[in-house]
């Protein structure tokens, strides 16, 4: 997840109560000049794959539909094909902007990614889910609706994406908001079943806040959820989801990466 870099451009400092929409800004500023973001973008691509990552969730603060214009696109996926690295989502927020979904549909599109795994206002989901339905099959995208702060249980999620009845709607979990509403996150995964299209695995500190907390300090254990996932076949990606505002998560990503693939193996999984 791109967007666990969003303090680096801040220096991992002068963040804490700006959060996304200060990190997003200063991430933007730094990577949206024309000029230099084919050399940024690059090293960005290139520290994901030395991480041992082979796929990313591109947040639109590293790319946004507003201001990327071909030479960023070609850039995108230049740096995606030298370094190994799929893209696999595009990672944000569209609020209720029917401007803002077109224009992340036309940019997902335009860098092959199958996936838009990001939250809407009701004004797109549900109360137009036959019309976003259509707009992503225009496209060819498809829309992973993301549980935030306003679906607390799988059940809210299916009821405003329409219990799969639209091809190119479904869900992405995000654990650690489940865990912010003290719901069972394997539970959650039987219940979304196959309308869950993309994973992404965040632990917090406790239920009842959000705050972020590193894989193996927070109030989740990942084991079993990523052994649930492996048991019901699930066969999208898993996006390690770490953003602390006040360093850099690049070990820790490492090491849930390493854990997941330990986790997923056919020898431990029989064990």
């Amino acid at each position: 997840m791109s967007a666990n870099f969003l303090g680096r451009e801040k220096g991992y400092k002068d963040i804490e109560g700006g959060g996304f929409q200060e990190g997003g800004r200063s991430i933007a500023e730094h990577f949206a000049p024309a000029a230099t973001y084919p050399e940024r973008i690059d090293r960005f691509f290139a520290e994901v794959a030395a991480l041992g990552f082979r796929g990313i969730d591109l947040w639109t603060a590293h790319c946004n539909p507003a201001w990327a214009t071909p030479r960023h696109l070609d850039a995108v996926l230049a740096a995606s094909a030298r370094h190994g690295v799929e893209l696999v989502s595009i990672a944000g927020g569209l609020g209720n902007s029917w401007e803002a979904l077109e224009q992340t549909a036309r940019l997902a599109r335009d860098l092959r990614v199958p996936i838009i795994g990001l939250g809407a206002g009701p004004e797109l989901v549900p109360a137009r889910l036959a019309e976003v339905d259509a707009l992503l099959e225009r496209y060819n995208v498809r829309l992973a609706f993301e549980n935030h702060p306003n679906e607390p249980t799988p059940a809210v999620v299916l009821d405003k994406i329409g219990h799969g009845k639209y091809p190119q709607i479904g869900a992405t979990l995000d654990t650690g908001w489940f865990a912010t509403h003290g719901y069972n996150v394997e539970a959650a995964i039987d219940e979304l079943g196959s309308v869950l299209w993309l994973v992404h695995l965040k632990n917090i500190v406790a239920p009842g806040g959000h705050v972020a907390a590193r894989w193996n300090e927070g109030c989740l254990d990942f084991e079993p959820i990523v052994r649930r996932l492996k048991a019901v076949g699930y066969g999208g990606w898993i996006s390690v989801e770490y953003e602390p505002t006040d360093h850099d998560p690049s070990q820790a990503c490492r090491e849930v990466r390493e854990m997941i693939e330990l986790w997923w193996s056919p020898l431990i999984a029989s064990a």
